[in-house]
C-alpha cells in the first residue's frame, strides 16, 4: 500500500468511529505529538483519540498533500463543544507500511479549557 492509500484508509476509519481499524494502520511505537498531547504507543494514542472521536461531530477534509514516506492533511474538526469548528493540520512519516509519527497542530485554547473542566467534575 503506498502513503496516499495509508493515510487515506487511516483518516477515514478515525473520522468514521473505526479506531480499531485506525489502529491497525500505526506503528505500535507511534511518535505522536499534538497540540495538548503526545505519545510513545500508538494504543496510548487510540485511547485518548477515542475519548476526543467522543466530542466529533463531523470531519472536512480540505487539502492533502503526499510524497513517498510523508502525508499532511488540512481537515475542520466540527465539535460539539463551544470550541465548535477546529481546523487542524495533521503530518505523518511513514515507515514499514505503517504510520510512524504524527505532528497533530491545532489552536488548542478552548479545548485545554473544556478539559480542565472535565478534570474538575
Amino acid at each position: 500500500m503506498d502513503t496516499r492509500e495509508l493515510i487515506e484508509k487511516y483518516h477515514n476509519a478515525w473520522t468514521s468511529g473505526d479506531l480499531a481499524a485506525a489502529r491497525n494502520f500505526l506503528a505500535d511505537n507511534l511518535d505522536f505529538q499534538g497540540s495538548i498531547n503526545t505519545f510513545t504507543r500508538a494504543d496510548d494514542f487510540i485511547s485518548a483519540l477515542s475519548q476526543f472521536r467522543q466530542i466529533v461531530t463531523g470531519v472536512t477534509l480540505l487539502r492533502s498533500f503526499f510524497d513517498r514516506e510523508s502525508a499532511a492533511l488540512l481537515y475542520d474538526c466540527n465539535t460539539a463543544t463551544p470550541a465548535g469548528v477546529v481546523r487542524t493540520a495533521e503530518f505523518f512519516t511513514v515507515s514499514g507500511n505503517k504510520i510512524a509519527s504524527i505532528r497533530l497542530v491545532f489552536d488548542a485554547t478552548v479545548l485545554r479549557e473544556i478539559g480542565k473542566q472535565m478534570d474538575e467534575k
